[in-house]
């Protein structure tokens, strides 16, 4: 989003991708898995670490991941990282051919 960062509700977003083809995808070719995507550039503490180790393992690999129409990762990073410690190489996605409006755009 030029000039800021959108920002969508997760059941919002959900409801939208309802519906879009199924794909596969491999891990190893999504960009956000080997970026920082949590911490914006601080260093996690343990805390920080336990809590995304929580959600990571709480994740419901039945939904796919979902990707903008750019093809950025917009919902999902939990499990991805799910599906990479069961050893997974493939994840389901979805991917939107026109984002829908975010709810809120954060000025950078």
């Amino acid at each position: 989003m030029p000039g800021g960062r959108a920002y969508w509700l997760t059941q919002k977003l959900w409801a939208a991708a309802a519906g879009l083809p199924v794909i596969s995808v491999a891990i190893a070719d999504i960009p956000e898995f080997d970026q920082d995507c949590w911490f914006r550039g601080q260093a996690p503490t343990l805390r920080d670490v336990a809590g995304h180790t929580r959600r990571i393992m709480a994740a419901d690999l039945s939904y796919p991941i979902i990707f903008s129409a750019d093809g950025a990762l917009m919902d999902g990073g939990h499990r991805i990282a799910r599906a990479w410690i069961e050893g997974r190489t493939q994840i389901d996605a979805v991917r939107f051919t026109i984002d829908p409006e975010p709810e809120e755009v954060r000025s950078l």
